[in-house]
């Protein structure tokens, strides 16, 4: 495996005395500064406001999407919502389901959501997914998170009679958005001036709030609720889907997860309730959505359908809400089994490739998997990665699937489009955004993807060696080690997505090391400075490997603070990185 290269971070001198100008403490400044590229107002970060979202009419379609979705309302038309399997999706049906019902008194039996299977449907609206669209009578599909690809099944839904409004965040191919659909409101169309950062969930919200708009002047309500209140899925959306969090680059994504938050941690609906008895801190934050939270709902969709996931996020009561909670924690952990054993084989076959790019085809993978087991070889191996398995295709041609994962510097859409178009037919479809994708092969042309692929990367980095890097903010003086300064750190969450928790580097002396759970996992006390601190070491070594690590020893170590809290209690614990030399 290759060894990390450890970089600090260089704070522009220039925003950090803009920082401290704003009564920023200068350590607090330094570290801003080492995220951000321009000066900023430190309210868009601590405390940014609802009154500065910009007004999305900048979106193209926005308005003639709104008009159609309207006159369905107003018509009592059968509406269908068409959404993605993973978390983004499930939050995005969330959005749209309980503005209709809730907010615009829409007729439950007057929606039906449709989510393509992962395993055996694959991404986006597959043929099967318009074959239930069409047989469905519904006059108007609304897509969140997919559709911006699908100009062929869109047009074949058009072709029934049906109007089709696509919502989405993926990036447009290159021959532009679905001609056949009524509109297409996407962010990232050309000339959008909107943030072309948010997720899919985020745009739904933007075109149920400009609906919402439209009802009122039209006349159709006198009064009608607020749909504020759904920023809480869009928050969780936006975490895990691993959209930019950096407060210079996309100020709305940090709103959005900043006061989706709040609504989260006053048990507003019935799964926030379950799933706040379920943490042990008591306090939801952008960590807990993205390690704990956001891994659960999407596991449905991962293995099987998506429904667990959607009816958690929507349940009317606790007990429903804890039923679907039930399930979806033992289709986690199931998830956790197949990732593992695929984890192994792919480290396995990447340890073996010199080249910049890892595209691995695994025999016996599972596609519900690929995407977060590729995120851990990127994570181990510092390159691009792809992982594919065979999945039956049409005609009995043999095709194979595989999910993308990119790495800074590096657009995976636009690796993905240069294949396309300088080798045309190795790729059967392909999607995504600059930091992952989607793909099929005819798996005969599997080993020629392979180096076309290669050469897409190599001249978007070039030849330099890669492999993993960790940034680091310096070193903490031994008297912020403390809660305090966790306290101090927390006004900056939502950490994510180009905006990357603190990561200290610091020498300690092992007082004490005993090995946890299965054997890899650490527990470590740590002296510095005359005092003794508390540590974990996840992952420390490999199952079955042995520490290096032993008592008495002088330690440089790359490491971050954490909060642990047992039967109600918090303490200070750091949770060791790697070693730093």
């Amino acid at each position: 495996m290759p060894s990390p290269r450890i970089t600090h971070r260089q704070p522009d001198p220039i925003i950090v005395d803009n920082l401290i100008d704003q009564s920023m403490a200068p350590w607090l400044a330094r570290l801003l500064a080492g995220r951000i590229a321009t000066p900023i107002d430190i309210d868009d970060v601590f405390k940014p406001s609802m009154a500065n979202l910009p007004d999305p009419d900048a979106i193209p379609d926005l308005h003639r999407g709104v008009a159609r979705i309207v006159q369905a309302i107003v018509n009592e038309e059968k509406i269908v919502l068409a959404v993605d399997h993973d978390m983004d999706g499930q939050g995005a049906a969330a959005v749209l389901w309980t503005a209709f019902v809730d907010h615009f008194q829409v007729d439950p039996e007057l929606l039906q959501v449709v989510t393509s299977h992962r395993l055996t449907e694959g991404y986006g609206i597959t043929m099967p997914v318009a074959d239930r669209i069409i047989a469905s009578g519904a006059t108007l599909v609304i897509s969140a998170d997919k559709g911006s690809s699908d100009e062929t099944q869109i047009k074949r839904i058009a072709g029934a009679g049906i109007d089709v409004v696509v919502t989405d965040h993926h990036e447009i191919p290159a021959e532009g958005p679905p001609g056949s659909a009524y509109a297409c409101i996407n962010p990232t169309i050309d000339p959008s001036r909107y943030d072309p950062f948010i997720c899919g969930a985020g745009v739904a919200f933007l075109v149920m709030a400009k609906t919402r708009t439209a009802l009122l002047a039209q006349g159709y309500f006198s009064e009608c609720p607020s749909v504020l209140p759904l920023i809480d899925y869009v928050a969780v959306a936006t975490v895990a889907d691993c959209v930019a969090l950096r407060p210079d680059r996309s100020f709305i994504n940090r709103l959005f997860v900043k006061k989706g938050l709040e609504y989260i941690n006053v048990r507003s609906r019935p799964c926030w309730q379950v799933f706040l008895d379920h943490i042990k801190s008591g306090v939801v934050d952008s960590s807990t959505i993205g390690f704990q939270l956001a891994p659960a709902v999407a596991s449905a969709g991962r293995l099987d359908w998506a429904d667990a996931g959607f009816l958690f996020l929507t349940a009317g009561s606790t007990s429903e809400a804890q039923k679907q909670w039930d399930i979806l924690t033992k289709q986690n952990e199931e998830r956790k089994t197949i990732e593992k054993s695929l984890r192994g084989k792919a480290f396995s076959l990447a340890s073996a490739m010199h080249s910049q790019s890892l595209v691995l085809f695994i025999e016996d993978g599972h596609s519900g998997v690929h995407g977060i087991t590729a995120s851990r070889v990127v994570e181990r191996f510092g390159k691009p990665t792809a992982l594919f398995t065979e999945k039956e295709g049409a005609d009995g041609r043999r095709v194979a699937t595989g999910s993308f994962r990119g790495i800074p510097g590096f657009n995976v859409r636009k690796g993905l489009q240069y294949v396309d178009d300088t080798y045309p037919g190795i790729l059967r479809s392909f999607g995504g955004h600059p930091g992952a994708a989607g793909a099929s092969v005819w798996l005969e042309g599997f080993a020629r993807f392979q180096v076309a692929y290669e050469e897409a990367v190599v001249r978007q980095l070039g030849s330099q060696k890669l492999v993993p890097e960790i940034f680091v903010d310096g070193e903490l003086p031994a008297e912020n080690l403390c809660l305090q300064t966790i306290d101090d750190l927390a006004g900056f969450d939502p950490w994510g997505k180009d905006f990357p928790k603190p990561m200290f580097t610091g020498c300690f002396q092992v007082i004490d090391i005993k090995p946890v759970g299965d054997g890899s996992h650490f527990k470590l006390k740590l002296g510095i400075a005359n005092r003794t601190v508390d540590g974990i070491w996840f992952n420390g070594v490999d199952p079955g490997e042995s520490m290096d690590v032993t008592r008495g020893m002088d330690i440089s170590i790359v490491y971050q603070l954490a909060d642990n809290v047992f039967r109600g209690r918090r303490s200070f614990q750091i949770q060791v990185v790697c070693l730093a030399d």
